[in-house]
């Protein structure tokens, strides 16, 4: 009985391993042949794109959109019509697919391009088992029917033209294992010359450098090409372009009140682009909020260990409206002297005064000394050799020097302003003078006597972020101890300053003010080992 008994059990077990096998064969099988069909989408993004934002869980990614509360509160960033048609349409896809997304069809990009503007991005998505008829299915049912289908082959492939309901037309690029879609129907020709050609995204050396990383658990990534930065508005008197780098990549994450975005980005050799400037520097710790009056609402810190990278960099930054020689001549007895006795940082500021009725911005640039008593010695001496000049359009001479105490009882030196001090304080409207005093093992360069008294009486009464705000301590505390270089502010009251100050920021927030007001914001830069770390905060104000 036992030996029959094991007989029978020794059958089922067999059969049950068979059956398990063969199941897991074909699962294999199958497997094997869905991620055969996957489709490198990089080798279909055209290589002049300007940015990619990259998901493997866009419905994720678009919930993670939905509950943020600047979101409830309506407040969105219109860069990409795409991607709104998208966030608005795809719960009724959702609907139309019981069991949801194919793994596939859930990793997206969305490129953008130039000219920059809504209506100029690609959306490309791999399909999986049965998405092709889906889509088509989905895409007749929601698309106006006013107007027919339109079909164009181009270099032998087939791009249909949708109407939306909103009277714009859809582009669309589809095979049995991808799809493309755009409002531009030569982006989509783009698209098909970059498959063809092998001119993709994945085709080029700049890129691949930066885009290694397997997906990790994160919303979305973002692939940045950190061309050169138009800095501050067009109309504004000195306005420059910053030289940022290569390729910059980005996890982005959300909470209720924040977006984060952790970047990297490789080192560049040239001392010609921001990123390779910082990477000659070594890096410095503490924010500083003790030097920052509690009514500050913008600063930035650069680490200043190698002052001739930074200041050969800044100097190339700058178009001013002057070109007379004296100007040169003050430009390079400036540089000698802070290539001296800069400390181990330069930061600047923009706060207000104790004066509610004074809507105007105070600006202060703090730079440490290494020696405040030989920087004296030795500014003294300067300005001696500093040339009488004339302010361009004007025939009043302006003075060398002045010298008095300002209203905080420290002494002012009033100099001719320069291309190299105003990029230094952030001045964008022309300056006749900028106003210096030595101040507690510091040197302060500011505007107007004005902004030099209010800073000082600020820090003498104790009255600085540090103690008194739990938004500016909240944000840092996101950020890391250690950096390059670190820009914080709120971006409410620096968008609506008319030109004053706008050199400070990117021109790309000024053209997207309805948003970017109700942040704070925070960007930082880390350089470790050959590699730039970027992190970005955008902290809405609604707890502020």
């Amino acid at each position: 009985m036992k030996t029959r008994l094991l007989i029978r059990t020794a059958i089922i077990v067999s059969v049950i391993l068979l059956c398990t096998g063969f199941g897991m064969y074909s699962l294999f099988k199958l497997s094997a042949k869905d991620y055969n069909r996957e489709v490198n989408l990089y080798k279909l993004v055209p290589h002049d794109a300007i940015a990619v934002l990259e998901t493997d869980r866009m419905d994720k990614l678009i919930d993670g959109v939905s509950k943020l509360q600047s979101s409830k509160d309506n407040h969105f960033l219109y860069v990409s019509d795409i991607f709104v048609f998208l966030k608005r349409n795809l719960h009724t896809l959702l609907d139309a697919t019981p069991h949801g997304l194919s793994r596939q069809m859930n990793k997206m990009l969305l490129s953008f391009h130039e000219p920059d503007n809504p209506s100029n991005q690609v959306l490309y998505c791999s399909l999986g088992e049965g998405d092709e008829a889906m889509l088509e299915a989905f895409i007749k049912k929601y698309c106006s029917t006013v107007f027919p289908l339109k079909i164009f082959e181009y270099k032998g492939e087939e791009i249909k033209i949708y109407t939306m309901p909103d009277g714009r037309f859809l582009a669309m690029y589809m095979t049995s294992d991808l799809l493309v879609v755009s409002l531009q129907k030569h982006l989509i020709e783009n698209v098909i010359d970059a498959r063809r050609s092998k001119s993709s995204l994945a085709d080029l050396p700049s890129f691949n450098k930066i885009h290694f990383k397997q997906s990790s658990n994160v919303e979305a990534r973002v692939y940045v090409r950190m061309k050169t930065v138009e800095m501050g508005k067009q109309s504004a008197d000195i306005f420059h372009r910053a030289k940022i780098g290569s390729w910059g990549e980005f996890d982005l994450k959300f909470n209720d009140n924040a977006i984060y975005c952790s970047g990297v980005t490789r080192e560049s050799d040239s001392t010609e682009t921001f990123v390779g400037v910082l990477a000659k520097q070594q890096a410095v710790e503490g924010f500083g909020g003790e030097q920052l009056p509690t009514s500050t609402v913008f600063f930035d810190c650069w680490s200043a260990s190698n002052m001739k990278a930074l200041l050969g960099y800044t100097s190339k930054q700058v178009r001013t409206q002057y070109g007379a020689s004296g100007i040169m001549v003050c430009n390079s007895g400036m540089l000698d002297f802070l290539k001296t006795h800069t400390g181990d940082r330069i930061s600047s500021l923009l706060f207000y005064s104790k004066d509610t009725l004074d809507q105007n911005l105070c600006s202060i640039t703090n730079i440490p000394l290494k020696c405040e008593v030989q920087a004296r010695k030795d500014f003294r001496s300067l300005i001696d050799t500093l040339p009488v000049r004339k302010v361009l359009q004007s025939e009043s001479d302006i003075p060398v020097r002045k010298f008095r105490y300002i209203a905080s009882g420290y002494p002012c030196y009033i100099l001719p302003c320069t291309s190299l001090l105003a990029h230094l304080g952030g001045f964008a409207q022309t300056k006749a003078y900028v106003y210096l005093s030595f101040y507690k093992g510091r040197l302060l360069l500011a505007p107007d006597e004005k902004s030099l008294s209010s800073y000082i009486d600020a820090l003498e009464h104790g009255e600085n972020l540090k103690t008194f705000s739990d938004v500016y301590n909240e944000v840092i505390g996101s950020l890391s101890s250690e950096y390059n270089f670190v820009m914080m502010g709120d971006m409410e009251t620096l968008l609506v300053q008319p030109d004053v100050y706008a050199s400070l920021i990117p021109n790309f927030f000024f053209r997207q003010y309805d948003f970017f007001r109700h942040f704070i914001f925070a960007v930082q830069f880390v350089y470790a080992d050959g590699v730039v770390y970027p992190n970005i905060v955008l902290r809405y104000k609604n707890k502020a």
